[in-house]
């Protein structure tokens, strides 16, 4: 499915046809109709296995005797996130740039995706406030507003344009978690990032 992958990422959804993706792959025609009905199809499939490889790489923050402390723990999950969607950028691109409209049917798998991301945070937020590590917020709001950040922040880095604008590979994947973790825990922590970080390990 990997010339498929670059031909929806390249061209969008309704700019590629079944013809293109043989070509470029090079199959006949009828072996394409022996594993997928349609375009439609193959772009499912590929976006499904995307987006359940995106959702293993998140885990429910645990405050399990031994666990990581919590802002470890969404440090390890961002880092997994970026490192996941930087090395699928054809996929990240096809998603981010060229998702909309779509059929019905992808439209409802990305925002159950979305839905699904956003409890885990919302938990993780509610956890935190009732450990008096987050203020008290809006926590479904503040999870999409989390969710918002991060998908802006992919999305830039895989335009074509903001890359030829800043003329350099993509920023370390440490950095961006840095940033954005900086950018997020100012705004919801009652402490400082230190203070989470030893609040966590005390509190098993």
């Amino acid at each position: 499915m990997g010339c498929a992958k670059k031909a929806f990422a390249s061209r969008g959804f309704y700019g590629t046809s079944i013809s293109q993706i043989v070509k470029e792959a090079g199959i006949a025609r009828g072996t394409f109709y022996q594993y997928f009905d349609n375009k439609l199809h193959i772009f499912q499939s590929i976006l499904d296995a995307f987006l359940q490889d995106l959702q293993d790489c998140i885990r429910p923050v645990s405050l399990a005797h031994g666990a990581p402390p919590p802002l470890v723990q969404i440090q390890d999950n961002l880092t997994r996130v970026l490192d996941m969607v930087l090395k699928e950028k054809e996929l990240t691109q096809m998603l981010l740039h060229h998702a909309s409209p779509l059929d019905r049917t992808v439209e409802k798998r990305l925002t159950d995706f979305y839905s699904q991301v956003a409890q885990m945070i919302e938990r993780s937020l509610m956890l935190g406030i009732s450990m008096r590590l987050v203020r008290p917020c809006n926590a479904r709001l503040t999870a999409y507003s989390i969710i918002g950040a991060v998908k802006e922040v992919i999305f830039q880095i895989t335009s074509a344009e903001e890359t030829r604008q800043i003329g350099v590979g993509d920023p370390p994947v440490a950095e961006l978690v840095r940033e954005l973790l900086e950018f997020g825990m100012g705004g919801i922590l009652v402490k400082s990032r230190e203070s989470l970080m030893e609040t966590g390990s005390s509190a098993r």
